[in-house]
């Protein structure tokens, strides 16, 4: 399936009140999707849900690819502007149709997790039910990704903006920055953006999970993100922002 059409099924409402989801459009069109994928419905909680292949749990060097299906929006929509752009509601219907087109193609590694989580847009909530999901699994997740969309990298026709890294070592850092540059692909820098999911990773649960390295891997858009107007997103940066996600989430470091 095309990212257009996922994009187009995904851009629909999916709302919580911080303890539970009241609106499950998007939920429904997720499970629906990977329901006859090679990945398994392995967690669902009040505000979050994880996927992976079975033979996740036998892996060393686990990755957790995390991203957010709440909004915010009154209306969901996705339309045509012209031959480069759409226009739409797109935190976060546009990293969820990215990643979800990995996971049809088995494009990661049997050792990448992937998360829905809600309440980012308040609390993330939804972050700290899949690290205590994870705790009861006795599993330290080496790194996270968390996905979302950012105006940072727009005007720059970056492809992504890497956003809030917190907690890698050098060693490892050095690793991720070498493939980025690997990819020759245009991406921009933020050490500290505005709060994310990786606040919560990066802090992990005090006397319980320890924290997670982790960095925010945001597909440029533009305009308000919350706007009921939508934002502008660059159709040409989504094969690359979907290539440097599956390196930085299959990568060897």
């Amino acid at each position: 399936m095309a990212y257009t059409d996922l994009l187009s099924q995904l851009t629909v409402d999916c709302k919580d009140d911080g303890e539970r989801f009241t609106v499950t459009d998007r939920i429904q069109v997720i499970q629906s999707l990977l329901k006859e994928s090679s990945y398994q419905l392995v967690y669902e909680g009040s505000t979050s849900f994880v996927y992976a292949k079975l033979d996740f749990f036998s892996q060393s060097d686990q990755v957790l690819v995390s991203s957010h299906i709440d909004c915010v929006y009154e209306t969901c929509f996705l339309s045509e502007v012209d031959a480069e752009h759409w226009r739409g509601t797109f935190d976060n219907s546009a990293t969820n149709a990215a990643v979800i087109d990995l996971m049809l193609a088995d494009k990661l590694n049997p050792s990448v997790a992937v998360a829905f989580a809600g309440d980012e847009e308040v609390y993330s909530r939804g972050a700290r039910e899949v690290m205590y999901y994870f705790h009861s699994k006795d599993i330290h997740i080496s790194r996270a990704l968390v996905l979302d969309v950012s105006n940072e990298g727009f005007l720059d026709e970056a492809v992504c903006s890497i956003e809030n890294d917190r907690g890698f070592d050098i060693l490892t850092g050095y690793h991720l920055i070498g493939s980025l540059q690997a990819s020759g692909l245009p991406c921009v820098f933020l050490h500290d953006a505005e709060p994310d999911e990786t606040w919560e990773y990066g802090k992990g649960i005090p006397d319980l999970y320890p924290s997670i390295p982790c960095l925010s891997l945001c597909l440029p858009v533009d305009g308000d993100l919350h706007a009921e107007e939508g934002t502008i997103l660059r159709k040409a940066s989504i094969d690359g922002y979907m290539k440097i996600l599956a390196d930085l989430a299959n990568s060897s470091i």
